[in-house]
């Protein structure tokens, strides 16, 4: 039975294989689903060179897939496809060129004082007439005015960013969304105002009327990634359109913030975050990040997502990175001090506990992972009823792909699920050589002072904060250290009798 299967409705950059149904088609192949595929000429397949050969010469022949490019008379079943190479390097150049003078005029319309931005900054829209000129937003622009107003006036970008929210204020993403009638991709915090987005707002120059451009720019016409410039690279004109905030009040705003904010490449230097990157929230999961805080400056752990989305998403977790390195150097010089004693008994110690957590662990998985894989056995069933289906005309094309991308969505979640579960499982319980080798690299800390970055990394997985609570009238805080290797040593039984003997 023939089946013809279309999967390019839409148009995509084909210098891209990132496209969607590309990455549909992939999938079917692999499943067993196609053995042929069929493109006008090459440059249908793709545009960048090495990518297009890979699978001509690769991929196809692998999965044992019949590749036909028709005017280009490219065969892969056939033997005299020599000149698919010169085909694939005359179709790159193509979108390299386009690409080259698509950058140049951009840039050349940029320094006229065109806007060239896909949308419009927040408190400004496109002019109707003119969609490279600015002109203010009369239901966003008093919003800018009043965060810089509570700016000069004293407030910080938390506690503005926390205003906006109570006053239901729709953020400049949802704003966005709600303008074009389209449904956010991202149903997340990020459609409340953060912290983030207030200093975004009090740094833009755009408020003054003047037009920066060009502060990012795509990394390769076969990428979409896409890099900071250096400020020198910039195209800035000023006097482009209305301001909505004058230039005392930016300036007065400008000096606040840097008198307020350390630049990040200030911090880095002036201050040495030894556990960066290594703690995180215990409720929400996101990294803490460090800056300095208060009148004498102290370094200060800080839950990521409470600082862009404040209190209403995630609470603070606040701890100081001295009283963090008290608690990690007391935990690392006690286990140091059971290794010295002695150190068979702590390997011991650890492998058994890590056995019990493992096996524990490891059942609930497996009865995951079983209920998993039925469920794509179930989806992959039911796809294959629906081809059918819809080859016998029971259904309607239009059912047909509807139906297809919900069974397709659900089985992919399903055997994201799987393969998580089955990582998890391969993840064997630490070996005793590498228990060993911690109780090597702790023993040696018994007389530790202090922490570095070096120390840190070596040692420690990362380092769980919980928020602030009442034990008994007094405030504590739970901090939990997952060494490199063993984990969590806080359910470790040590019998320390038996240490002394």
């Amino acid at each position: 039975m023939l089946i013809l299967c279309d999967f390019e409705k839409y148009r995509y950059l084909t210098s891209l294989f990132d496209r969607p149904d590309f990455k549909r088609m992939l999938k079917d192949i692999e499943c067993g689903k196609i053995d042929c595929v069929v493109t006008k000429d090459l440059s249908r397949l793709g545009r960048n060179y090495s990518m297009t050969g890979y699978y001509t010469d690769e991929y196809f022949p692998e999965q044992h897939c019949r590749y036909i490019a028709i005017n280009d008379g490219v065969d892969t079943m056939g033997a005299n496809n020599d000149f698919a190479a010169f085909h694939n390097v005359i179709n790159e150049y193509y979108p390299r060129d386009i690409s080259k003078k698509v950058r140049q005029v951009k840039r050349t319309n940029a320094e006229k004082g065109m806007f060239m931005g896909s949308r419009a900054p927040y408190g400004y829209k496109k002019s109707p007439e003119d969609k490279h000129k600015l002109i203010i937003d009369e239901d966003t622009s008093w919003v800018v005015k009043k965060i810089f107003g509570k700016f000069i006036n004293g407030e910080n970008a938390r506690m503005i960013a926390d205003d906006l929210n109570n006053m239901n204020l729709l953020c400049p993403r949802a704003y966005y969304y709600q303008l074009q009638g389209k449904d956010n991709p991202r149903k997340d915090e990020s459609m409340t105002w953060s912290s983030a987005t207030i200093m975004q707002i009090i740094q833009k120059q755009v408020y003054i009327g003047d037009l920066v451009q060009g502060q990012r720019q795509v990394v390769s016409f076969k990428s979409k990634k896409r890099r900071l410039t250096e400020p020198d690279e910039w195209i800035i004109v000023k006097g482009t359109h209305e301001p909505i905030i004058s230039r005392d009040i930016w300036d007065e705003a400008q000096k606040i913030r840097k008198g307020r904010y350390y630049p990040r490449n200030e911090r880095k230097d002036k201050t040495d975050t030894i556990f960066i990157g290594l703690v995180k929230c215990a409720d929400c999961g996101a990294t803490m990040c460090a800056s300095m805080r208060g009148r004498q400056p102290k370094l200060t752990y800080r839950c990521g997502t409470y600082s862009n989305h404040g209190k209403n998403v995630c609470t603070s977790h606040n701890i100081r990175e001295e009283v963090l390195e008290a608690i990690v150097l007391n935990d690392i010089r006690h286990y140091a001090y059971i290794a010295s004693q002695d150190k068979d008994y702590l390997i011991k110690s650890i492998s058994k506990m890590l056995s019990k957590d493992k096996e524990s662990e490891s059942n609930i998985m497996l009865k995951e992972l079983k209920k998993a894989e039925s469920k794509v056995e179930e989806i992959n069933i039911s796809i294959k009823s629906l081809y059918k289906d819809k080859v016998t005309g029971k259904i309607s094309e239009k059912i047909f792909y509807n139906l297809l991308e919900d069974f397709e969505n659900e089985l992919k979640n399903c055997e994201n699920t799987a393969s998580v579960l089955r990582e998890k499982l391969d993840i064997k319980a630490a070996t005793k050589s590498e228990i060993s080798l911690f109780t090597d690299r702790i023993s040696k800390c018994l007389d530790l002072t202090s922490m570095n970055k070096f120390l840190a990394r070596e040692l420690i997985e990362s380092i769980t904060v919980s928020a602030y609570y009442k034990v008994d009238g007094e405030t504590t805080q739970d901090v939990d250290i997952n060494y490199k290797f063993v984990g969590n040593l806080k359910n470790l039984e040590i019998n320390f009798l038996k240490q002394a003997m």
